[in-house]
């Protein structure tokens, strides 16, 4: 058959047989692109490319798997589809060009394959500087499965490694390399480390860890020249100094790869230029993950893409989706700290219109930090462990307003809701629990309900778990796991108390003339020498200022960890008991003479705060564990108006205090 007749016997064949949609790049967009579009159609006729010799992994758990955290088998990335299918996998095989006029790819052995849409997911490459001597043995990338292997093998006999560069990349690979007792110095050009995604003040603190696990940080320098002859033996730094060593890293930084669409004639800049659909310049061409740039921002983290294969696996559905930017978000844990950063970083910013609160706890590590704008969450900075952090990416991502016993409560123990609040069934559904995938709470709850109840099922479902695998105890929490009983001691005598107190608040309500009679004889004109005469009016009065200041002193230590002591349950009860015996107090004092001005304001403050008090109390009997959603809500909303109302009141007793002995 002449090469004539073949190539219409071709073309003939590919008109006949449906095309392929075909995605380029098995890294994590790539297959989440691919699986998601597997989800929304399952009979889709899709291929998939990949130039490593390796079944896809995901390389987010790189640094754990050079460290010996993890094993191979944890990082497999593989697509899940199902038993009948019309998906195609090449691994090993990379795409070297792309023919957009009859929509075909060429691979590295002349193969074409014909495409209806064709997706690239080729990610990017390490950004390697142009420094003397940089091509030398005993110098290394960390970017792909390929590079922690010769890691590895040069790890067991080096002694003096250097990583130059102090961001995400490189702390990683400072953390894999120093766990084999190698000595590890890290070279960042910058002021301090890892500026991108932590404040000044954040940075030192690691910095500090860094120190102490025996990792060397040097900052504001650079290396200006590779020693050796050919094999590495040291390196020479911009200031002067000299630094023998027998392995070097380089973590500056990657670069997208663009070649296989420019070579095509598609539009690029930095990056593959795409528009809200994740659309190219050619309309049967898209673009995601670290690859692609949109509205000239380049985004290198997984999140980003992740986000994207989402938007395009929905417009190749038929379905109305678009991709607006996103909020950068970094979770990760270096040297065994996690580090989250998320939007706004600094109130320098815009000082202005921005503030920040900041809760420091030295002794553990721990490190926490809010911008607001008007009142809303527009970024956090995170050092250490923070099980609320799930719940903050979602809050900055709704812009959510944070209420000030919020805020308070933050700076005194880093907490922004209630350690009743912090189950993940009681997220909100447009909460993220898996950060990697975007994963809401919600679509876990659906998938359960759809029959996924163990934590592998969720995953094969939702691929929730399967990037870094965080998340992975808020999944098994979700699944069934046995959550920590609730302190229920003291329900029934907090609600009796409670309703033995409302009568006292209703007589507080009653006319002043109801206590007063002219007959000497009676008891109630006996009772009313209390409120009447000077001694007793003191002792009523005191009476009622130590209990207020002991009520106080107990919501101190509701709010500071470190004078927590007895049973949560018990002390409710007191508190409870406290005010109605407040309340007896204030009916002597008083005799029911409401005054005026500030006094008058005063005990209008206290009888409303008594009031949400019981209110408050009756809500969380109401509120125990194995009720709904709907009390717990209750609850919370009750004792925050009981919290909001007291706020006036120590300044009122203030002045009344001193207008008393004063004037």
């Amino acid at each position: 058959m002449s090469a004539q007749l073949e190539q219409k016997f071709a073309l003939s064949a590919s008109a006949t047989i449906e095309r392929p949609v075909i995605v380029i790049g098995t890294g994590p967009v790539g297959i989440q692109v691919a699986q998601s579009i597997l989800q929304l159609n399952p009979k889709c006729a899709l291929t998939l490319f990949g130039d490593e010799p390796w079944a896809p992994y995901n390389r987010v758990q790189l640094s754990s798997l050079l460290a010996g955290e993890v094993s191979w088998g944890a990082l497999q990335n593989q697509l899940r589809t199902e038993t009948v299918n019309r998906v195609l996998q090449h691994h090993n095989c990379a795409v070297v060009s792309i023919d957009r006029e009859r929509r075909e790819v060429i691979d590295r052995e002349g193969r074409v394959h014909p495409y209806k849409t064709l997706i690239l997911a080729v990610g990017s490459r390490p950004h390697i500087p142009s420094i003397p001597g940089i091509s030398q043995e005993g110098v290394f990338r960390f970017r792909d499965m390929s590079d922690m292997q010769a890691l590895a093998a040069r790890n067991a006999r080096s002694r003096r490694a250097v990583v130059l560069g102090g961001g995400l990349l490189g702390l990683e690979a400072a953390r894999g390399l120093s766990r084999a007792g190698t000595e590890v110095i890290v070279i960042e050009h910058a002021p301090q480390i890892m500026a991108a995604q932590l404040d000044v003040a954040a940075s030192a603190m690691l910095q500090e860890q860094l120190s102490a696990l025996g990792i060397r940080v040097i900052t504001g320098d650079s290396v200006v020249k590779v020693r050796g002859n050919g094999r590495l033996s040291g390196i020479r730094l911009r200031l002067g100094g000299i630094l023998d060593c027998d392995t070097l890293v380089v973590a500056t930084g990657i670069r997208p790869n663009i070649d296989l669409a420019r070579n095509c004639g598609l539009r690029v800049n930095r990056g593959i230029v795409i528009d809200d659909v994740c659309a190219t310049s050619d309309p049967a061409i898209f673009a995601v993950g670290e690859c692609a740039e949109h509205r000239d921002q380049l985004y290198g983290l997984v999140g980003p893409g992740l986000e994207q294969a989402a938007v395009l696996a929905h417009h190749l559905n038929g379905q109305t989706a678009r991709y607006t930017g996103s909020l950068t978000a970094t979770r990760l844990k270096v040297v065994k700290r996690t580090v989250f950063s998320m939007g706004v970083i600094t109130e320098s910013d815009d000082p202005a219109w921005l503030r920040a609160r900041v809760y420091k706890d030295s002794k553990n590590g721990v490190y926490r930090k809010l911008i607001l704008r008007r009142g809303r969450l527009i970024g956090a900075i995170a050092l250490g462990d923070w099980d609320e952090l799930s719940r903050v990416q979602e809050a900055i991502k709704s812009r959510r307003v944070l209420l000030p016993w919020q805020l308070w409560d933050f700076t005194k123990r880093g907490y922004l809701w209630p350690e009743a609040e912090q189950g993940v069934q009681d997220w909100p559904a447009s909460a993220i629990v898996c950060n990697c995938t975007g994963v809401t709470r919600g679509q876990l709850t659906t998938a359960i309900s759809q029959g996924n109840s163990s934590v592998e099922l969720l995953m094969n479902c939702t691929g929730a778990s399967s990037v870094c695998g965080s998340c992975r105890p808020l999944l098994a929490e979700l699944t069934g796991a046995q959550a920590v009983p609730a302190d229920t001691t003291g329900l029934r005598a907090l609600a009796i108390t409670s309703l033995l107190a409302l009568p006292i608040l209703l007589a507080m309500s009653l006319p002043a003339d109801s206590l007063r009679t002219d007959s000497v004889q009676t008891l109630l004109y006996q009772l009313s020498s209390i409120w009447r005469d000077g001694f007793w009016k003191q002792v009523t009065g005191f009476t009622l200022l130590g209990l207020g200041l002991f009520g106080l002193a107990m919501s101190v230590r509701k709010r500071m960890r470190s004078l927590e002591w007895g049973r949560y349950g018990i002390w409710r009860f007191v508190h409870v008991l406290l005010g109605a015996l407040a309340l007896i107090a204030l009916l002597l004092h008083t005799g029911l003479e409401f005054g005026t001005g500030l006094n008058g304001w005063l005990l209008t403050d206290y009888l409303a705060l008594a009031l949400a008090g019981i209110v408050a109390a009756l809500a969380t009997t109401y509120a125990a564990p194995g009720t709904s959603r709907s009390a717990r809500r209750m609850q919370r909303w009750t004792n925050r108006a009981h919290l909001f109302i007291g706020w006036p009141l120590p300044a009122l007793l203030g002045f009344h205090v001193l207008s008393v002995y004063y004037f």
